[in-house]
């Protein structure tokens, strides 16, 4: 029947076909369908019709940018029933008329038999699936370009299951388990109890506790962090207003955490005169600086000195940076005091100090007991570390920080 139609209507045709979008395509097959019923195929000067659906009123589809509420749950409505239409389509063995729901039609895709060109674009940007026999030719689900450099962050987020409102603060010393970790809604009811118990009885030995606790279940995800900073240094980067400087600090001390010194070199050539003058990046600099000099003090005191947000990018190394000082110090030395090593380390209190030592089995003392009354035990203030014996430990401590986790890294 296609060789009755006039070579000016097959033009036609194959011009609106080539204009026709994925929005506009089935009104444009309607449209095609009408246009041979008036009787006046051979009589109209086919150069001058217009479609209709060429000269919409109303964008057909609205700007992802510029759309309201009712037209982005409109859209979201379509993307959803086209999801669903592909997914039965791929499903049905890549073949779209073998689903349910099509209806065998003469008329179906007119204007494609007018011209001979086979089916309606809609199936632009869709695969050839060949079939399991090697000869036919089916449709496939669109597949999303994925960059292999971009981790599934799903797949590494640790999504707590723990209900318990009161929990001790403990230093982990392996991968976190979820039955540990609170989530968020649970935390924020902790939040309150603390509050409440707090104005009851001023405990702030319990209030410290509780809230360090609050701190690491907040905190598990360090490549969480790095995904949102990454994504914001890029929208930094095309003119978004905010707080670039202080963001980039943050980046330079991800980066020493990651130990990721090609990426820090190539920030460090690309620094403007005026971001190092910036006080946020200029601390994160000395702290640069102190670790590659293996300047422990001076890494420790400019920890305590961390402006912003700094320091809690830096409570993810700083247990690192501890046990290759200790590394330092057993070697140098003989015997150091325990309170020197709580003050020059940064640690908040001796007893949290013994715990460290005691976790990478450096706990070692001159004395533990009053040589005049074994009885007695000498108080952690007064304790010296024997240093030659320590060292061993030490080192081995500082095997354990040689794998950095970097879930999450995106450059």
């Amino acid at each position: 029947m296609s060789s009755s139609w006039p070579p000016q209507l097959k033009e036609w045709v194959q011009q609106c076909l080539a204009k026709a979008t994925s929005a506009n395509k089935t009104a444009v097959n309607n449209e095609l369908k009408q246009a041979h019923k008036d009787g006046t195929v051979n009589t109209t000067d086919w150069s001058k019709v217009e479609l209709k659906t060429d000269n919409p009123t109303t964008p057909s589809f609205p700007s992802a940018y510029t759309f309201d509420t009712t037209e982005q749950d409109e859209a979201k409505a379509r993307r959803a029933a086209r999801f669903q239409k592909e997914a039965e389509v791929f499903k049905n063995g890549g073949n779209e008329q073998s689903g349910p729901h099509y209806t065998p039609d003469a008329d179906a895709d007119l204007g494609s038999r007018i011209a001979g060109i086979g089916p309606l674009p809609s199936q632009v940007g869709r695969k050839k699936l060949k079939g399991k026999g090697g000869a036919g030719f089916g449709y496939a689900e669109p597949e999303p370009e994925v960059d292999p450099n971009v981790i599934n962050w799903d797949k590494y987020t640790i999504k707590g299951t723990s209900t318990k409102l009161e929990k001790s603060y403990l230093r982990l010393t392996s991968e976190p388990s979820p039955a540990d970790i609170r989530p968020l809604p649970v935390l924020k009811q902790t939040l309150q109890l603390l509050k409440q118990k707090w104005k009851q009885n001023h405990n702030y030995a319990y209030a410290l506790d509780q809230f360090k606790s609050m701190r690491q279940d907040l905190t598990k995800d360090l490549g969480e962090y790095n995904q949102c900073q990454s994504m914001l240094r890029q929208l930094y980067e095309l003119g978004l207003s905010g707080h670039p400087k202080e963001f980039l600090s943050y980046r330079i001390m991800y980066l020493l955490h990651t130990k990721n010194m090609s990426d820090m070199t190539s920030l460090l050539a690309a620094l403007t005169p005026e971001e190092k003058e910036d006080p946020g990046v200029h601390h994160a600099l000395q702290v640069h600086a102190a670790l590659v000099t293996s300047n422990y003090v001076r890494f420790f005191r400019l920890f305590l000195e961390a402006p912003n947000m700094s320091g809690y990018i830096m409570d993810h190394f700083v247990e690192r940076e501890r046990a290759q000082a200790l590394a330092i110090m057993s070697k140098a030395y003989m015997t150091l005091p325990l309170p020197y090593l709580t003050k020059t380390l940064a640690f908040e209190d001796d007893e949290e100090t013994d715990q460290f030592l005691s976790a990478h089995n450096a706990a070692v003392y001159t004395y533990t007991r009053d040589p005049k009354d074994p009885w007695k035990p000498i108080a952690l203030s007064e304790r010296v570390w024997d240093c030659k014996k320590a060292h061993g430990a030490c080192v081995h401590a500082t095997q354990q920080y040689r794998v950095v986790d970097l879930k999450g890294q995106v450059d």
